[in-house]
């Protein structure tokens, strides 16, 4: 009963005020590479051939920090990225193996280049990369410290916003909310599409159970303060970002660990993807064998881009009222069962049930005549079943 109590809860705080979908260029499984100008000793096929081995769509690299801002000349991404034609040729050669890329930026909270470009100048200068599929920002203990954190993040999101209001762009957070609560939480994420917390267990030490856990609820208490503070967009999905490897400190990540995280991410708390930190530092051939195994994830190709599995991705939008849309792909030519249930089982509605191609494919559910509360839909094809939940809010 409890858990059912959690889970509901959830649905209730991470579904509501969504500004935009999950996009579909971070869902599953990625992988961030902090600096990808050493990985494989800056082999780029040699890392993007050990990111399709273990089934990664995405990847996040860091452009913009100290020592990596790509635009500047000297800067070591910066040199080796022109070995490749530049930036926006390594964003072209991610795509053509089915990868999609986002930029990383650690946001100090004051201006941290010289004389050069403002913090929120990058952050532009990143998404105008030529094909970049977003941003993910990392603002840190400048934000707990600073006096004017919250004006600071309110003016950051909001220039950034103003020339890109459509961009995927993603906040790289603590996992717990409690420990860093003068934080301005709000301010960012009102203008972000995803939280990525950084799930770190090991470090800690904690097991990724009860990390998630913890995670899962300090959201669930704060979102509403946040929301209730005029932040009516703070209540993100959450994706969050595992540890993968020693990090110099406290505990090293367990054989078991992976599967665990990615298992517990998917089935008990039904986020829509997991990443793991760092590629440059894993060894474990543990760690990579439980990434390809975890979570159902689309192949990719070798030219191609992305080829079909089968998958059933979470309704949007979550909440609802009256009608969602319910997305999802067939590996082959298939016999597509698709169905609504209640919480007591009871059959609802279907929604689809007839024999369909492989590829992508959406379902419409319309609930105008149903009462609010938790519901169930259910895909089924060929061999393939999978139930995810709804929740309906009038």
């Amino acid at each position: 009963m409890l858990r059912t109590f959690v889970l509901l809860i959830s649905l209730l705080v991470f579904g509501e005020g969504v500004r935009a979908q999950v996009s579909t260029a971070i869902q599953k499984k990625g992988m961030w590479i902090w600096q990808l100008w050493t990985a494989n000793s800056g082999n780029l096929d040699t890392v993007i051939t050990k990111l399709k081995s273990v089934g990664v769509s995405w990847v996040i690299i860091k452009l913009a920090d100290s020592d990596s801002y790509y635009n500047a000349t000297g800067k070591s991404l910066y040199s080796w990225a022109s070995g490749y034609g530049g930036m926006d040729s390594v964003v072209s050669i991610f795509h053509r193996n089915g990868i999609k890329i986002l930029g990383y930026q650690y946001v100090y909270g004051i201006p941290h280049y010289g004389n050069g470009p403002s913090e929120s100048d990058v952050a532009k200068a990143i998404l105008s990369v030529k094909g970049i599929d977003g941003l993910v920002i990392d603002a840190e203990i400048q934000y707990d410290t600073l006096s004017t954190r919250v004006a600071t993040a309110e003016s950051y999101m909001d220039s950034i916003r103003a020339h890109y209001p459509t961009s995927t762009i993603c906040l790289s957070s603590w996992s717990f909310v409690s420990y860093h609560t003068a934080f301005p939480w709000g301010a960012f994420l009102n203008s972000v599409d995803v939280n990525m917390p950084q799930t770190y267990w090991a470090a800690r030490p904690r097991t990724p159970a009860s990390e998630l856990s913890k995670m899962s609820g300090d959201f669930a208490t704060y979102t509403p303060t946040w929301i209730s503070a005029g932040y009516s967009q703070a209540a993100k999905p959450i994706e969050p970002t595992g540890q993968a490897e020693y990090f110099g400190y406290s505990s090293d990540v367990a054989q078991g660990d992976i599967a665990n995280f990615c298992s517990l991410s998917q089935m008990t708390y039904g986020y829509q993807g997991v990443s793991l930190w760092e590629y440059t530092q894993i060894t474990h051939p543990y760690v990579w064998d439980e990434y390809a195994a975890a979570w159902p994830v689309t192949s990719v190709s070798d030219a191609t881009g992305a080829t079909m599995s089968y998958a059933l991705s979470q309704n949007y939008p979550n909440p609802f009222n009256p009608s969602t849309s319910i997305n999802y792909e067939l590996e082959k030519s298939s016999l597509v069962l698709l169905e609504v249930f209640d919480v007591l089982g009871r059959h609802v509605a279907t929604l689809v049930n007839e024999r369909q191609s492989a590829g992508k494919h959406s379902a419409l559910f319309n609930a105008f005549d149903l009462p609010s509360g938790v519901y169930f839909y259910r895909l089924r094809a060929g061999t393939y079943s999978e139930t995810k939940k709804l929740l309906l809010v009038k």
